[in-house]
């Protein structure tokens, strides 16, 4: 009879690794050892360079200028009051306002007319006004002619 020689020591080991490099038993060791302290993901993935933070960005756009897009509302709770062409009259309350136009909010979600005429005294605002936009019992005027 033959002798049996299944011992597992005779045969090669292998691994395979994550790129699918087969690795000798012996050598792995030493790959990982080498390999793994300087290999990153983050920057293999993302690449290595460092991200430009903005400058300021929020104090930009806190502190608006002359040149901002949107001038800066000043903020109140003042009664004012909203008259259709028809005669009806509403009583508001504005909420925020520029010197073009005002924030303004109702009690009741009724839809306003496309041109209503505001009297709020209290903020220094009056006259025909657009409504640019309304939602629920919120709407945004735009005074004619500033």
């Amino acid at each position: 009879m033959r002798p049996q020689t299944t011992s597992v020591a005779l045969r090669p080991q292998f691994h395979f690794n994550w790129p699918g490099i087969c690795i000798f038993q012996g050598e792995l060791f030493h790959y990982l050892t080498r390999s793994l302290p300087t290999m990153s993901l983050l920057p293999r993935l993302f690449g290595s360079r460092k991200p430009v933070a903005p400058t300021n960005r929020v104090d930009q756009v806190l502190a608006a200028g002359p040149d901002s897009a949107r001038p800066v509302r000043a903020h109140v709770y003042r009664e004012a009051y909203v008259t259709y062409e028809s005669g009806y009259r509403r009583k508001g309350v504005v909420m925020d306002f520029t010197e073009t136009g005002v924030r303004i909010r109702f009690p009741t979600n009724e839809s306003l007319p496309a041109v209503v005429t505001l009297s709020a005294r209290s903020v220094g605002l009056e006259g025909e006004a657009d409504v640019i936009w309304q939602k629920n019992s919120e709407a945004g005027l735009h005074l004619r002619g500033r």
